[in-house]
């Protein structure tokens, strides 16, 4: 008996200090400041529910749609060429290639692009020509210049290849499975003349590498989910295929050979179109960018993103920009509600209940997107790098701006 009454004694007092002010509070006059403030709180919040809901999880529930269709069968699978970008990565070539030559698939070659390697990237890949006869090889000569050598390199690899159908990779990236390039190619065999894949890396422990493993992720649902929703606007080469034939038809890369950077993104923000373009995210058709610098890569491939974005052209660019001003606008909106009803015990406690609704909304969404994209688990921390993105991208797109002189190849040029 002295349990329940202690019981029914400890919800009285809730009730008397919170559930009572709460009824009450709606017949007390509010402020039109407070339900001002609230209400670009509510919709701030449902702003941001949106996002997460019509395009960040329209990736996963896409990639579950995609698992349960019917593979595709071996005899509708096209010829295929991987071409792989190598520059002074001997070593990742060594590990990498006996992946490739592992893939379940029927007919396809692999054609390496040596960029002027100064390593022993042309022995080991001497070694590995002996025992694979699929295996191509070409070379970048080292003094090629006032021009993009990416660009050049990819070129020369299109036009080596025998097939139609080219996936491109860097000599870094690892498959992750030997269902990977029959997961890529199928596609085709549907009619689709772009596949854009997933390209993850492995995160070393510790917050700022957490951070940076956030910011990738979010990088590439963006313009993921944009595809699944029929607005493509760019790809990575480091897990991408399209047809050879679109890229001649569309004169490769003869727009952009003014810029160093701004290679596969900005041609497939060219010719992509939500009929044209397929999407694959399977965990099948992952490829893992290895690293022994996951920080400097992450540098290089901001810094190379923010030189090619003002070249960038897509309508849903306003939609990511609101959502990254979403995210200040809501705790000013929840901060000043709060200040403004400071008087009202209430409506603190709404401003309160606002934090911890987009705090468990946030961390339920990121956990889902986490572990479907093989990204380590950050918890709340989200939150955090919510806040500290837009500041950090800031940075970067100044950098870029001012350093934007670096970013034509005449810079590159030798007199």
């Amino acid at each position: 008996m002295y349990i329940f009454r202690t019981i029914f004694l400890l919800l009285w007092e809730i009730n008397a200090i919170i559930m009572e002010p709460f009824f009450l509070s709606f017949s007390s006059p509010l402020s039109l400041q407070t339900i001002i403030y609230g209400s670009i709180a509510i919709v701030l919040l449902l702003w941001q529910f949106y996002i997460d809901k019509f395009y960040y999880l329209r990736t996963i529930r896409y990639r579950k749609q995609a698992e349960n269709k019917e593979p595709a069968d071996k005899d509708t699978l096209p010829p295929a060429s991987v071409i792989v970008y190598a520059n002074d990565n001997a070593e990742s070539l060594r590990r990498n290639i006996p992946e490739l030559f592992g893939q379940e698939y029927p007919d396809f070659e692999v054609i390496v692009v040596d960029d002027a390697s100064t390593d022993d990237t042309p022995e080991v890949l001497q070694g590995l020509a002996s025992r694979y006869p699929h295996l191509y090889s070409t070379k970048v000569p080292a003094d090629a210049c006032a021009l993009s050598r990416r660009k050049l390199a990819l070129t020369l690899g299109i036009k080596a290849a025998k097939n139609d159908c080219l996936l491109l990779l860097d000599a870094t990236c690892r498959p992750a499975s030997p269902l990977w390039l029959r997961n890529m190619m199928r596609h085709f065999a549907e009619g689709a003349d772009i596949v854009l894949g997933y390209s993850r890396t492995d995160v070393p422990t510790g917050f700022a590498c957490l951070y940076k493993a956030f910011d990738r992720l979010l990088f590439s649902l963006r313009y993921l989910s944009c595809a699944v929703c029929g607005c493509p606007y760019m790809g990575e080469g480091t897990n991408l295929a399209y047809r050879k034939s679109l890229f001649f038809e569309h004169k490769g890369f003869s727009r952009t050979l003014n810029l160093c950077y701004g290679d596969d993104d900005l041609f497939i923000n060219e010719v992509a179109t939500g009929e044209n373009t397929r999407v694959e995210i399977s965990p099948d058709s992952f490829v893992t960018v290895e690293s022994d610098d996951f920080d400097t890569l992450w540098r290089i491939q901001k810094m190379r993103y923010f030189f090619t974005l003002p070249y960038l052209h897509h309508r849903k660019q306003a939609l990511f920009a609101g959502e990254q001003a979403a995210v200040y606008l809501f705790y000013g909106a929840v901060a000043a509600l709060m200040a403004s009803g400071i008087h009202y015990p209430t409506v603190i406690l709404w401003g309160l209940l606002l934090l911890v609704l987009r705090g468990v909304l946030q961390g339920i969404v990121f956990r889902k997107l986490l572990q479907a994209f093989d990204t380590p688990q950050m918890g709340l921390r989200v939150l955090l790098f919510e806040l500290v993105r837009p500041l950090v991208n800031g940075c970067f797109r100044l950098s870029a701006w001012r350093r934007r002189e670096d970013n034509k190849t005449w810079r590159s040029m030798k007199i």
